[in-house]
């Protein structure tokens, strides 16, 4: 066989194994994250969850009606007008 063609077959074959050795680590990087992202998504949609859960119950705490009721429950009523002084300014 012809030296030549044997170093271009030589060449060709390292192209391809080099070619190949690339492919599998750039498969290797992609596989890897999906992975990840997979991970990161259901830790997302956890948090999501539990951050609806919390303003539901906030919004619950906060409610007027449950705040009126809590403070009459405590003794807490609003203040007589009496308690009330209106300063007038004057210039």
């Amino acid at each position: 066989m012809n030296p030549f063609v044997r170093q271009f077959l030589l060449i060709g074959a390292v192209g391809v194994i080099v070619f190949s050795v690339a492919q599998l680590i750039v498969r290797n990087v992609y596989v890897t994250a999906s992975i990840e992202l997979a991970v990161v998504s259901a830790a997302n949609d956890s948090l999501k969850s539990t951050r609806q859960t919390l303003v539901s119950r906030i919004a619950g705490l906060e409610a007027p009606g449950r705040l009126c009721e809590l403070g009459t429950r405590l003794g807490l009523t609003p203040l007589p007008l009496e308690s009330f002084v209106l300063l007038e300014v004057t210039e």
